[in-house]
């Protein structure tokens, strides 16, 4: 089976530049799955670019201050991707840390494997 959406997606720190999400695996439908987290808004990883993740937290980077987020994360194994979870999140007023367009993901949650661009 698919997997089902992940649950509890909540913000889970906030900068000026930053986003850091948190969120609980749904069912696996018995198979390995990992996580795609896309965020639509200005300086955000450019579409189609999904962030992919074993763990259950990624930080955003990159992003413009006091600037509202739309994000969406999906679990996915061999037989598809669950439905969405999503949130907005708004970056603070203050910058902090340097803008590095390439910086847009720090993975913090525990599993295997790295975060790729997908």
């Amino acid at each position: 089976d698919r997997p089902d959406p992940p649950r509890a997606l909540q913000l889970s720190g906030v900068s000026g530049t930053s986003l850091s999400l948190t969120w609980e695996p749904g069912f696996d439908g018995g198979l390995p799955q990992h996580f795609l987290l896309r965020a639509e808004g200005p300086d955000a990883p450019p579409p189609p670019a999904a962030l992919v993740t074993s763990g259950f937290a990624l930080t955003v980077g990159g992003l413009r201050p006091a600037t509202p987020y739309d994000v969406t994360v999906r679990a996915r194994n061999a037989r598809g991707d669950s439905a969405p979870a999503q949130l907005r999140g708004v970056t603070s007023g203050n910058e902090t840390g340097q803008k590095n367009p390439r910086n847009w993901v720090r993975e913090e949650g525990a599993g295997p494997g790295g975060v790729t661009s997908q």
